[in-house]
């Protein structure tokens, strides 16, 4: 897929009702969502698919494998989430979600994509549901919808996710980017003793990180 191909999927994709509520932050949270698609070839028919991703309690990391997060969202769900990673970096640098997408069900209903999606909003505001989803979307691009979806809603859950995490003193990225390194630097330490050959990345690293006047004893001993 190139990405023109890949713009005008994403530009076919509309959220028609959001949830109201955000993301948990000490916890897992599950949306329900309904995705309604045009059938090909055939007039007045709509596919809709139905299920629940199960957004996964964050943990405070930097953002490795993104395509490792999104579980059930298809098979091009890997291709999908390269081409949308460089949109959501910030947001994984700073928070990771693992994504499951489960209990999806599929079926052809009578009436336009327009039509169903109305008749399925009516309910939802009739039951008073604040954690279910209605998204239009190409049939063949229902993952990434899905997989769009998540990570939009993620963005919007950021803020108050941040504030809970001050409150709690867990969010310092520039700390917990310290301690990554420092971790680093002994699995370094133990592989310099194993193999002298490991010592020069060792001490390339304790100058990179500014640490080698900190590790200078430790390190000279190798010598």
């Amino acid at each position: 897929m190139d990405a023109a191909a890949f713009r005008k999927l994403v530009d076919r994709i509309q959220v028609l009702h959001a949830p109201s509520h955000a993301l948990a932050t000490f916890g897992a949270t599950r949306v329900s969502y309904h995705l309604v698609s045009p059938v090909d070839d055939m007039k007045d028919r709509t596919r809709l698919r139905k299920g629940t991703v199960l957004s996964e309690k964050p943990k405070i990391l930097t953002p490795e494998a993104l395509t490792e997060r999104f579980q059930g969202f298809g098979r091009k769900a890997s291709e999908f989430a390269q081409w949308l990673s460089p949109a959501y970096g910030d947001l994984l640098r700073a928070l990771e979600y693992n994504f499951k997408n489960k209990d999806l069900r599929t079926r052809v209903l009578a009436g336009g994509p327009a039509e169903v999606a109305e008749r399925i909003i009516a309910d939802l505001k009739r039951r008073e549901a604040p954690d279910e989803a209605v998204i239009g979307c190409p049939d063949a691009a229902w993952g990434l919808a899905l997989m769009k979806f998540t990570l939009d809603h993620a963005a919007r859950s950021f803020p108050v996710q941040v504030r809970d995490l001050e409150r709690r003193g867990l969010f310092d990225p520039v700390r917990k980017e310290e301690d990554r390194h420092r971790q680093e630097i002994e699995r370094l330490f133990a592989a310099a003793r194993a193999d002298h050959s490991a010592v020069e990345l060792l001490g390339r690293k304790l100058r990179e990180y500014g640490f080698f006047s900190e590790y200078e004893d430790r390190f000279l001993s190798f010598f």
